[in-house]
């Protein structure tokens, strides 16, 4: 039997209580797709049936209908990657849990079946073998995280975890995603591609952006090669059938809200433990995504440990008094208020310590400290603290990054090679000793972990932000290229006059805080109105506090970047909004198409309403299916 997906039944209640007040569920998809006969078991009166192409109980129709018995119909929905399943009324069924997998609706017993996965490429399937690799691959991989963490001089709390992670293995200074914000840079890991080449422009879901139908991504080739796979908590990616995870563990039922009464930083360790423990084969060699959502907003309802989770796990609360304002803020005060809502960051920091030693210490229960390379990091900067997440300055694409493999990394060693998420495909099929496809445009680092070539084989950091979630204030692209000590950022619509939307402002507490001096009021304005070009030296000016475009001294330096960057965006990802004719069209769509969501919205009751019904922008036009001819050197 194939696979069993897991069912988000705490999202399906919330349509139960839409209905429960006399009002149908506001069910208004996207356009449906003939999914196929999935296979499916099923049991009816007590008995458990299988058919991998269901009949006679179940029949699915193009419109995504499945039948019962009982000629009841239901509607069954993928939401990046969870299943719901609804009466044909647009009613959801009543369901009873049994099982995080299974429910049931009166006398029938219902496990919807895996999806299809993405067939891989000839091209790429040419280039798979079975792995002769006996190296396991643990990245625990953070959600909105800095570096602010003993390792990198914040000593604001302790991090003892992460900081004896760092002193036995490899300390990375200058990480960048290729986008701050989710999806893209997600979408970047997987591929090994910028976001504008895989078809992730920003974020999933309701945004209609995805991956180009067909692009391969490293999950189905180490899984092709032998590699076990799995992942806890979500990919942040759609299509789910382009990373086909062995065993995904999906806790996210209160991920963003964590409701003290469930939320448990135990349920991803719980995950990994499974894994290990029930989901590898004798010898086999394995990926695993090890993820938590501590560091997502909200961090906690108060800078008090989380209503007693905390003080369970021997964590104690951060200390307001000893939060500092951070490096981008310049010399501004901080006010209590601004240390209480910051202390609520460290301690989600702690939480995160805490995850990462019980994690490494699954590793030694079950055998795999020594034959495992080790990767910490986060998906870009965090959110609500002012020039961080969905910005182009270092707050939002700057990532802690610490390696450890036991017998190849030197213990103890500080790295200044350049390291972009582009790199993390071609490193992973480097350690499982795959070839690289030829159109990727990262660099394994495993040069440099082994110290062949210290500082790597990057000359050059690139990132490509457009945009974040639905909405017309989010739309704000922009391209940054940075050699490691300059740094160039390119708003394409900056002019110095124009507003820079964006829906991640600075929490009210913080804003307060740089309200009530004249710095904190100029970095504002600056940072709301940006001129085309920005120019930092991130070795004087690491808080990116000072621009030098323009300035005659840094001439060269600024001529140089921007023709590297224009190279980069031409010849060789081919940037479609490099084109203004094109970035012009793709402007009009975009705000036409959030019109018309915005319209939509407060005719059916509010965002909410449209998300839960599954309607998308559509982006089908901007998102043609894969082909790397293009990339190709």
């Amino acid at each position: 039997m194939k696979k069993e997906i897991y069912l988000f039944i705490v999202a399906a209640m919330v349509f139960v209580s839409c209905t429960s007040a006399g009002k149908p569920a506001p069910i208004e998809p996207a356009v449906s797709s003939d999914k196929g006969t999935l296979p499916s078991k099923f049991q009816l009166e007590g008995d458990w049936q299988q058919e991998d192409q269901p009949h006679k109980v179940f029949s699915f129709s193009s419109d995504n209908q499945v039948l019962t018995p009982s000629g009841a119909g239901l509607r069954w929905e993928e939401r990046d990657g969870e299943y719901f399943l609804f009466w044909k009324s647009g009613h959801p069924a009543k369901i009873e849990r049994i099982r995080d997998n299974t429910i049931r609706i009166g006398k029938l017993t219902y496990v919807r079946g895996a999806a299809a996965e993405s067939a891989l490429p000839a091209s790429i399937e040419a280039l798979i073998r079975a792995t002769n690799s006996t190296t396991n691959i643990l990245f625990i991989h953070m959600e909105d995280m800095g570096c602010e963490i003993a390792p990198y001089g914040d000593y604001t709390q302790e991090t003892p975890a992460l900081s004896r992670l760092a002193d036995e293995g490899m300390v990375f200074e200058r990480v960048n995603v290729t986008a701050p914000s989710c999806a893209p840079s997600r979408g970047s890991l997987f591929t090994g591609l910028y976001p504008h080449q895989n078809g992730m422009w920003a974020f999933d879901q309701t945004h209609g952006f995805e991956y180009r139908e067909g692009v391969p991504t490293f999950v189905q080739m180490l899984k092709a090669a032998g590699y076990a796979t799995g992942i806890s908590y979500k990919t942040g990616v759609s299509p789910q059938s382009a990373v086909p995870f062995d065993y995904k563990y999906n806790y996210n039922s209160n991920a963003l809200g964590k409701d003290p009464g469930r939320f448990r930083v135990s349920n991803c360790i719980d995950g990994f433990e499974d894994f290990l423990k029930n989901r590898l084969q004798p010898g086999q060699v394995f990926y695993f995504q090890a993820q938590t959502n501590d560091t997502h907003t909200p961090w906690s309802p108060s800078y008090e440990p989380i209503r007693g989770m905390e003080s369970k796990l021997g964590l104690h609360p951060v200390d307001p008094q000893s939060v500092q304002a951070l490096p981008h803020w310049g010399d501004i005060e901080m006010t209590d208020k601004a240390r209480e809502y910051l202390a609520t960051y460290y301690g989600a920091i702690q939480r995160v310590d805490y995850y990462v030693e019980q994690v490494l210490a699954l590793l030694e229960k079950y055998g795999h400290s020594e034959d495992t390379l080790v990767i910490f990091s986060s998906d870009h900067g965090p959110s609500d603290l002012h020039r961080g997440k969905t910005t182009s300055y270092e707050y939002g694409l700057r990532v802690p990054f610490i390696v450890k493999w036991p017998g190849v990394v030197e213990p103890g060693v500080r790295s200044e090679a350049l390291v972009s998420f582009v790199d993390l495909m071609p490193t992973f099929l480097d350690v499982a000793e795959l070839p690289k496809p030829a159109y990727l445009p990262g660099h394994s680092i495993v040069p440099v972990l082994t110290g062949e070539r210290p500082g790597g084989d990057r000359e050059l950091l690139f990132s490509a932000y457009n945009t974040h979630t639905t909405g017309l204030k989010n739309f704000w692209p922009a391209r940054t290229v940075s050699d490691g000590r300059f740094k160039l950022i390119y708003n394409l619509l900056g002019d110095g006059e124009t507003t820079r939307p964006g829906d991640n402002d600075s929490s009210f507490a913080i804003t307060k805080m740089m309200e009530a001096s004249k710095e904190g009021r100029d970095l504002i304005e600056r940072s709301a109105t940006p001129p085309t070009f920005e120019l930092f030296d991130l070795q004087k000016d690491a808080g990116e506090l000072t621009n030098l475009a323009g300035n005659p001294e840094y001439q060269q330096v600024e001529a140089q970047l921007k023709t590297s960057l224009a190279n980069w965006r031409n010849k060789i990802v081919m940037d479609p909004l490099a084109d203004p004719a094109t970035l012009k069209e793709f402007a009009e769509d975009y705000y036409q198409q959030t019109k018309e969501w915005e319209a939509k919205a407060k005719s059916k009751g509010g965002e909410k309403a449209l998300k839960q019904a599954g309607w998308r922008l559509d982006k089908s036009r901007w998102i043609p299916a894969w082909d790397p001819s293009p990339y190709l050197p």
